[in-house]
């Protein structure tokens, strides 16, 4: 899972929900979605579907519907203060996107129909795009679809106005384009934060004691990457662990230094090649 663009108009549908789920910290391919949604190139992807989807998902979609924006809107951001990304129909019932959190009163859209998918609307902006009107009566509908998770979420994501300004910028393509991949990894290494967590220190703190040495050992070791490389990759991880809020346990901090020198090591050997030692 990364956050790119829809590569065809039809499969709008399967990267909302895609995107839905991976704030739960379920990643899962558009592909693998649109072959249970039933989606095809004539008819997208329906309501139906994507509710048969969620349920592969362990999750469930709960619609809800108003006639009156300001309601719609407040039945929205009920649900994502609850946590539960939202799907919407938008254009008319012709696209589907994704709306992961309201801030300050701005929402964040995650939509593939667009080049820079993440994206920050107002509420006005949002309900000019979100709006259907019926050509035969006129009557006006706002409709959207909650994805409840009907199991404990361990990893959801928390997705902020800068956030959303960051993981957009040129500079951190990587990120959006190995979003999955950082994620996994790092769940692997840390930990999510509960309340019954103690003894523990942040994925930022954990970098303020080791970043250093585990770069300079690395780059040093190996001799191809560079130090600042080396800092992006942990700078990407450290983004990926704060959206989540994974923490490391204080027992594990040498255990996770070893994971992440072993990580830094395999990318320096998949970038720059090596040949045996011994």
């Amino acid at each position: 899972m990364s956050f790119y663009p829809q590569p065809n108009k039809y499969q709008c549908g399967p990267f909302a929900l895609k995107y839905a789920l991976v704030m739960l910290g379920i990643f899962k391919e558009e592909d693998q979605i649109g072959i249970i949604a039933g989606s095809t190139w004539w008819a997208g992807t329906d309501e139906i579907g994507l509710s048969r989807a969620a349920r592969r998902f362990n999750c469930k979609l709960k619609h809800f519907q108003s006639s009156n924006p300001d309601d719609a809107r407040r039945m929205l951001i009920g649900e994502l203060k609850k946590g539960h990304p939202c799907i919407l129909s938008v254009r008319n019932w012709e696209h589907w996107c994704t709306v992961v959190n309201y801030q300050k009163g701005k929402f964040v859209v995650i939509d593939s129909e667009l080049d820079k998918v993440v994206g920050i609307l107002t509420s006005a902006q949002l309900a000019r795009r979100w709006k259907y009107v019926e050509k035969r009566t006129g009557i006006k509908s706002y409709d959207g679809y909650a994805l409840i998770p009907k199991f404990k979420v361990q990893t959801r994501a928390k997705f902020s106005l800068d956030n959303a300004k960051e993981v957009m910028y040129d500079k951190n393509e990587n990120i959006a384009k190995k979003w999955d991949q950082y994620t996994n990894d790092l769940i692997t290494i840390c930990k999510p934060r509960t309340k019954l967590s103690y003894n523990i220190i942040t994925f930022s703190e954990f970098l303020r004691r080791n970043e250093e040495n585990l770069i300079r050992r690395v780059a040093n070791w190996h001799g191809e990457p560079t130090y600042s490389e080396l800092k992006k990759i942990l700078a990407n991880m450290k983004f990926i662990a704060e959206v989540y809020d994974l923490v490391v346990p204080e027992d594990d901090e040498k255990r996770a230094a070893i994971d992440l020198a072993s990580i830094l090591m395999m990318y320096a050997c998949g970038k720059y090649g090596m040949n045996p030692i011994y």
